[in-house]
């Protein structure tokens, strides 16, 4: 019996505790089973060391989570950094053409009033306006999106992804959720732009948690849940927000009632594709 223990707890990972524990409680019936004597405080012994080996596990997973998460945050942090440089230097060209033409505007009028003057005026002030809130943006270190997505083609329906994103274009990190490592794209139900995002974020997953998808490893951001509570739960901490309740799941659904004959037509039209740009498909 030691020795299967010891064979059961090497392959203990923060993922397995259930059936580990199951494993170990199977094998002391057994052992109970051909008469040898496994006393109850000798099977909590047991168990501890199980619970001990697990909550290890878990630390170390976790301690590793953390460092890819922190990796992951910079790299983010990075790119939404490199996303407001390009956008405020695409400001001040703008803002530069601008007011060159109203110079150019103003001369032609003599100083004064007209449509021209009036409307360039109007795109300054605006273009001022834009430059101040990607600056403000840039500012915001917790600002973000908090998102709610589904994939009802891939999950099934009532399953949703609750995240938030940094992205100036938070929609870029949906599609990029949906690329390829599921079968269909995301639909999008709730993206809200918030002041303190991974706050949000977190009262969402632990007002959820007895809902996740995956129970073994919290960190997964799945919840198989009704939206109209995870938008209730959005409106008591952050005000009145607008949702889109129905997936529109345009691929799964075309998928779905599409003949064979448009599917093969579909593939050819993309094989055809790849050799016109010369991609080799392994």
């Amino acid at each position: 019996m030691l020795a299967q223990r010891a064979e059961g707890s090497s392959s203990i990972t923060q993922n397995n505790y259930a059936s580990c524990k199951q494993r170990l409680l199977d094998v002391i019936e057994r052992c109970r089973g051909i008469g040898l004597d496994v006393s109850d405080s000798e099977q909590n012994a047991l168990l501890a060391d199980l619970r001990q080996e697990f909550e290890a596990a878990v630390k170390a997973a976790l301690e590793r989570e953390e460092q890819a998460r922190i990796k992951a945050q910079i790299r983010e942090e990075q790119l939404r950094d490199r996303e407001i440089q390009r956008e405020l230097k695409q400001l001040e060209r703008e803002r530069e053409a601008i007011k060159g033409a109203l110079e150019s505007a103003l001369k032609a009028a003599h100083g004064q009033y007209s449509e021209e003057v009036a409307r360039l005026q109007q795109r300054l002030a605006e273009a001022e306006a834009r430059t101040q809130r990607a600056v403000s943006q840039a500012q915001l270190t917790k600002a973000g999106f908090l998102y709610v997505i589904s994939n009802i083609g891939s999950f099934g329906d009532s399953v949703f992804k609750v995240g938030m994103t940094r992205r100036l274009e938070p929609f870029d990190r949906v599609r990029e959720l949906g690329d390829a490592s599921v079968p269909f794209p995301f639909d999008v139900h709730m993206m809200i732009s918030c002041e303190n995002a991974p706050a949000l974020e977190n009262t969402l997953h632990r007002a959820l948690h007895k809902m996740r998808l995956n129970k073994v490893n919290p960190r997964k951001e799945f919840f198989k849940v009704d939206l109209d509570l995870i938008a209730k739960i959005v409106m008591e901490h952050h005000g009145e927000i607008e949702y889109r309740v129905d997936p529109e799941a345009l691929e799964y659904r075309q998928s779905l009632s599409m003949s064979d004959d448009d599917m093969e037509y579909i593939e050819h039209v993309f094989d055809e594709s790849e050799e016109d740009e010369g991609v080799t498909i392994e």
